[in-house]
């Protein structure tokens, strides 16, 4: 059922404006989603929450509802997010998914959280995740071929099959992942800079539920796994038959898992 919501903007220390998409009633849950992705992608999660939680599903910078700064930097996405977390209140639980987890897993070092939910966050502990093929995914881009350059980073960045450009026209969705497809790179830089310190997280004294999904490539598996052993308080569960999109593939298993938890740790 399609749950009645409303935007709420805020200003980021850089003068960016930030919008969230709020859904529901309840405890505020701010979403910090993943690359090639906006809020629009978790109305189906924000649903499934919304008689439970006051979901806030933040426009990460430059797509949606968000505007973009001058110069791009991984902090400034961490003000962005937390600039929604002091709106949201102050006890607003965090979930990080794919790089918006590596944003979350910052937020948690800077400010104490009540709950933090990670989804594979794909942290470069066994070596850059764009590498050389960066260039070739940039170089896409600069002729117009966001298509292309889609297929480049969902099989180099990702590690998914190798698909054509042109196939992915076809598939629903991709024509608003296509739009914002010049985002990717300055993200996927900012993941290979994020680096490999598992020591830093063990300063996180949040409860911690870190979600991956078997289906998914098995680095996200394992660098999950590692990093849940890093984090004190951490929990792991493994969705058996989803793989990185859960939370758009089957939003009220995952939804019932995510407050699950957050209900037994006081925090839904």
């Amino acid at each position: 059922m399609s749950r009645a919501r409303h935007t709420v903007h805020v200003t980021s220390p850089d003068g960016t404006r930030i919008g969230a998409t709020v859904t529901g009633e309840g405890r505020p849950l701010v979403i910090c989603h993943g690359s090639i992705n906006t809020a629009a992608h978790w109305r189906g999660f924000a649903d499934a929450m919304a008689p439970f939680m006051t979901v806030y599903a933040a426009d990460r910078r430059g797509r949606g509802e968000s505007g973009d700064g001058a110069a791009y930097a991984f902090r400034r996405e961490v003000e962005d997010i937390e600039a929604v977390l002091d709106v949201a209140g102050p006890d607003a639980v965090l979930l990080g998914h794919s790089f918006g987890g590596l944003v979350a897993l910052a937020v948690a070092l800077a400010r104490p959280l009540p709950a933090l939910v990670l989804y594979e966050p794909p942290a470069p502990l066994a070596g850059p995740v764009g590498g050389e093929a960066i260039a070739r995914y940039d170089a896409a881009i600069a002729r117009g071929d966001h298509y292309e350059a889609l297929a480049i980073g969902s099989a180099e960045f990702v590690r998914f099959p190798r698909v054509r450009g042109d196939l992915l026209r076809t598939v629903p969705g991709f024509a608003e992942r296509a739009a914002i497809a010049p985002t990717w790179s300055r993200e996927i830089r900012a993941t290979d800079a994020f680096g490999a310190d598992l020591a830093r997280f063990a300063a996180i004294t949040a409860p911690t539920l870190m979600v991956t999904g078997l289906r998914s490539p098995a680095w996200l598996v394992s660098g999950s796994k590692t990093i849940h052993r890093s984090i004190p308080n951490s929990r792991l569960i493994e969705i058996p038959d989803d793989a990185h999109d859960a939370f758009a593939t089957s939003p009220r298993a995952f939804a019932q898992l995510v407050h699950s938890f957050l209900r037994e740790h006081g925090a839904a």
